[in-house]
């Protein structure tokens, strides 16, 4: 339905105009009357009115600058004068304004009806024109999108020469300076997961998951997420700091398990250079190939770890409960396939992430010891040399290994 607004001081006119026409009929509603200019500005705005009588003389602010504003505010708005004869020279004014058309008092109901059809067909083409140009503009962004995704799918592959990379780039909005984050996400196979889960179709999964990734990733145009190999999916982000790269891409992970019920692998490096991408790639894809050849149990159970390591009471009884499987059973297996008990393995992923954290000079010692785990920073400390033979604060004063 069209909205029409009817601006006149008058109330006979208003109650008059509407009544003359069956309105409904003709795919019209009357959301609002206005007896003066100012009430008449404020409401075309609350009712998103498409067409207007507007009588030239009102209280507050007459029809012509009603017009003079609408034009501004509203351009999409017909308006139709409604004037009485001692008017007709500010009805031409009007005009002058691109006003629809003009009606004089007292209006005839054929005439008004003749001109209320040629409105319609304007407002018709118009919604057409939207309509069409709304279209044409989201079938060109998709196509847009296909190609991009398709091109940075070609170039992490390495079926891109240097040159053809280079000549579309800028193209394809590629236009990344410094540190690229590369991330790689796969999602793992139902017969992967202790519970069940829906069984997505793996396009409709896709499309899911970079949505959400998306939404994540820093508000930034150069940002890119695209399918990559085998229902894989990439992401590049420019960084200046991997800390906070590093738990956003935790916390996608956790959203993805908590909305869609899906699992997945994730790994994640930084580029010094845009252009050394691809062989980051092929670095997460050997990972991921290695990643997929554990068992099902053990590759949940990393997962597992990976994802709550900074929980201090984290035990192999908890992961194994959480897993559905006896713990000295998931003790003997982290033994045969990982070579490391269930304390060291976890140790290892707790250190790997602090030594992210030190990189960040942001983070106080004691910080980063609860973020990975420790309840103490004496005993992160301890934990840290251990591995590292490095005290935390040497491998920060050293700027790394």
């Amino acid at each position: 339905m069209w909205k029409l607004l009817i601006a006149d001081d008058e109330p006979r006119i208003r109650h008059g105009l509407c009544k003359a026409l069956p309105w409904s009929d003709l795919g019209i509603d009357i959301v609002a009357e206005a007896e003066n200019g100012r009430e008449a500005l404020e409401l075309a705005g609350e009712v998103d009115a498409d067409l207007m009588f507007v009588d030239i003389n009102m209280p507050f602010m007459n029809g012509i600058e009603l017009i003079e504003q609408l034009q501004v505010k509203y351009p999409r708005c017909l308006v139709i004068i409604i004037s009485g004869h001692d008017e007709f020279a500010y009805a031409q004014q009007a005009v002058r304004l691109n006003v629809f058309d003009y009606l004089l008092k007292p209006v005839q109901k054929t005439e008004l009806k003749m001109v209320i059809v040629k409105a319609l067909e304007v407002l018709n083409k118009d919604r057409n024109d939207q309509k069409y140009t709304q279209w044409m503009h989201h079938k060109l962004e998709y196509s847009a999108l296909t190609l991009r995704e398709d091109f940075l799918h070609k170039w992490v592959t390495g079926k891109l020469t240097e040159e053809q990379f280079e000549e579309e780039k800028q193209f394809y909005q590629l236009h990344f300076h410094g540190k690229v984050s590369l991330l790689l996400i796969k999602p793992l196979s139902k017969n992967t997961m202790n519970v069940s889960s829906k069984v997505w179709e793996p396009s409709l999964l896709a499309f899911a998951m970079k949505n959400i990734l998306s939404e994540m990733l820093p508000q930034l145009p150069m940002s890119a997420v695209f399918s990559a190999d085998r229902n894989q999916i990439a992401a590049l982000t420019p960084v200046s700091e991997l800390t906070n790269m590093r738990e956003i891409y935790q916390e996608f992970e956790r959203s993805v398990m908590t909305y869609l019920g899906v699992n997945v692998l994730t790994f994640h490096c930084v580029a010094e250079l845009l252009e050394d991408i691809p062989m980051h790639y092929e670095v997460l894809r050997a990972h991921l190939i290695r990643e997929s050849a554990l068992t099902p149990i053990i590759m949940m159970t990393k997962k597992y770890l990976e994802t709550y390591y900074y929980k201090e009471d984290l035990s192999l009884s908890e992961v194994a409960e959480h897993m559905n499987v006896n713990a000295t059973y998931l003790s003997k297996l982290l033994k045969r396939d990982l070579g490391k008990s269930f304390v060291d393995y976890l140790t290892d992923i707790r250190i790997q992430n602090a030594i992210q954290y030190l990189n960040d000079p942001t983070y106080k010692m004691y910080e980063i010891a609860n973020k990975c785990g420790y309840q103490s920073q004496h005993y992160f400390s301890h934990a840290f040399k251990k591995m590292t033979g490095f005290s935390p604060l040497e491998y920060r004063k050293r700027g790394g290994f």
